[in-house]
């Protein structure tokens, strides 16, 4: 059953704002969410499917969300960061924040829309937070099964009270790249993200930009918070859970991420998630 279906709109509109930390290559249709000012019951159940090269026009909503896919994986832009939610992954989102989403594979959204009074998190910022295997299913059956008009006080009630206390719980991914905000280091930033595997180096990028070196990592740092090698570091190694999850093999994700090796980016691998790729 598709709940809450989005509005399809002709891809070719797209603005050249909304394309600018997005690879519009990748992006096959354009989409957009109607508005729904309030909800049937405290908590309300959307599914989805949307296919491989999605944009998800900037919105938002008057009350909670938590975004999630049962299977695919998308890139969610919200708050300057750029946030990776593969498969297992889902994110927080608060009440009236704008967002848009990339679909990097085929997904089933089974998303959950709640009232803000009806949720502890914070209510200012987002989070990437890990969904079990349990809670993945719980999702999952509730999606399929809890009507939109249901009994609040009855057993479908309890289901939805227990869900949202169990996923209030679930442990913080952090999974974000910031993202500048100066059109000349968005274009670095763009390329970089096109093309992973060539030679990035501050060096090369300084002089592309008209600035010394110390002027482009001043810049970087100050738009970002990071160091460019950090940042580059942080983007591959993202990109490289999405390649994962669509089933390239660890060799594949290295080589094409512009790795030495697979000892090389299993290290860093290992180092930034806490797993090695093979968990993926």
């Amino acid at each position: 059953m598709i709940k809450g279906q989005f509005l399809l709109i002709n891809g070719h509109t797209m603005s050249r704002m909304s394309r600018l930390t997005l690879n519009e290559d990748a992006v096959s249709q354009l989409v957009s969410v109607p508005e729904r000012q309030a909800l049937p019951r405290s908590v309300y159940f959307r599914t989805c499917l949307l296919e491989k090269g999605v944009l998800v026009n900037q919105h938002q909503h008057p009350f909670v969300e938590f975004l999630y896919a049962y299977e695919g994986g998308m890139w969610v832009e919200i708050e300057g960061k750029t946030l990776i939610v593969p498969a297992f992954y889902g994110i927080w989102i608060p009440e009236n924040m704008p967002h848009r989403i990339l679909t990097t594979s085929d997904v089933l959204l089974e998303s959950l829309y709640i009232e803000q009074d009806s949720v502890a998190i914070n209510h200012s910022s987002c989070r990437v937070v890990l969904v079990s295997r349990f809670i993945r299913e719980f999702i999952h059956y509730a999606t399929e099964n809890v009507p939109e008009q249901y009994d609040s006080s009855g057993d479908d009630g309890m289901l939805v009270n227990v869900l949202i206390a169990q996923i209030q719980k679930l442990p913080d991914a952090g999974f974000s790249v910031p993202w500048p905000t100066s059109p000349t280091l968005m274009r670095v930033c763009r390329e970089f993200q096109e093309t992973p595997d060539e030679d990035h180096s501050i060096d090369k990028w300084a002089t592309k930009t008209g600035m010394s070196v110390r002027t482009f990592s001043r810049h970087f740092k100050k738009e970002t918070g990071l160091a460019f090698n950090e940042w580059k570091k942080r983007m591959r190694l993202l990109e490289s859970v999405i390649m994962l999850k669509n089933n390239r093999s660890v060799t594949q994700v290295a080589l094409d991420l512009g790795y030495a090796g697979t000892s090389s980016f299993s290290y860093a691998f290992r180092k930034m998630f806490g797993v090695p790729p093979t968990r993926y």
